[in-house]
């Protein structure tokens, strides 16, 4: 039986580099030590997450336990708000992006170099492209590289040639979605590539968003998934759940293997998450009542 403990837990910095509201720098810096603290022992920062890879690199300078798994991503310009995005795919800028990043990481070379955004990119510059961040793996700027975000079908068989180490994807995998159980995750288990699963709480909507955006759905929402919340805030009700604790405990009854980004804006939100894995796995009678709704949904 497939076991999603502390190891299989990655710190993304999305929230705590500011690109979903204001965020306090030193809280930022003080969350990322907590969780290394707790055991988890992966951070994934990127440029297009406002001041992350700056709160990371801080973070390192006061940590004295053992060094934690670094990834940052190459695409994507630096923003302070996460709907608002500027690329550049050019070799030069890439060249400059991963130069700032291991300068402002603070380190030489990073655990993982993800391509960030994939489906920004077109079938004409995409050969183009995963050469330069092969080149960077080549150099030794990475010792791993991974596509970072949901990647287009013609994408695909860069993935399926063994090109990267890592697919990473978001709102893929969760209680409102679980689309990579029937495609992604059998894709990467043919070619022994390392599934990430990021948004666990669908970017807030199984969590503290859940009431915002059901009463205004975002632009980057579709309404067959706010309804799917409905229905999973309806039997986390039932239950006596919060929303988040029973979104992020059924992620523990999937016997699939892949490793879990957690998002957080500052300690408590951490905290929150952890106490809810610690508590493990759902009923089985719950978990097989979420199960439903995506049956129920088709």
């Amino acid at each position: 039986m497939y076991n999603l403990g502390i190891d299989k837990l990655i710190l993304g910095t999305a929230g705590l580099g500011g690109v979903w509201g204001k965020v306090d720098p030193e809280e930022s810096v003080q969350a990322i030590l907590e969780a290394l603290s707790h055991g988890i022992g992966a951070l994934d920062a990127a440029p297009a997450y406002g001041d992350a890879e700056s709160i990371v690199g801080q973070a390192l300078e006061l940590w004295t336990g053992e060094r934690p798994v670094i990834s940052t991503k190459v695409g994507r310009l630096k923003s302070y708000v996460a709907t608002e995005a500027k690329y550049d795919y050019s070799i030069a800028g890439m060249q400059r992006s991963v130069d700032e990043s291991l300068r402002t990481l603070g380190v030489s070379t990073v655990d993982v170099l993800f391509l960030h955004e994939p489906a920004v990119l077109t079938v004409n510059n995409a050969e183009r492209v995963v050469s330069a961040i092969e080149h960077f793996k080549e150099k030794g700027f990475a010792k791993k590289i991974g596509i970072g975000g949901n990647p287009p079908d013609w994408f695909l068989p860069f993935l399926e040639e063994g090109r990267f180490d890592i697919l990473m994807e978001y709102n893929k995998l969760n209680a409102c979605r679980v689309d990579a159980l029937q495609n992604s995750i059998p894709r990467c288990q043919q070619t022994q590539t390392e599934y990430y699963a990021a948004s666990p709480l669908n970017m807030g909507l199984l969590g503290c968003k859940f009431q915002e955006f059901s009463r205004c759905i975002p632009d980057w929402l579709d309404v067959g998934t706010v309804e799917q919340a409905r229905r999973i805030q309806a039997i986390a009700e039932r239950n006596n759940l919060p929303l988040e604790v029973l979104a992020l405990r059924f992620l523990l009854n999937l016997n699939v293997e892949f490793k879990l980004v957690l998002g957080a804006a500052n300690r408590q939100q951490l905290q929150n998450s952890l106490d809810a894995i610690n508590q493990g796995k759902l009923p089985v009678k719950i978990y097989k009542e979420i199960l439903q709704t995506f049956n129920d949904n088709k």
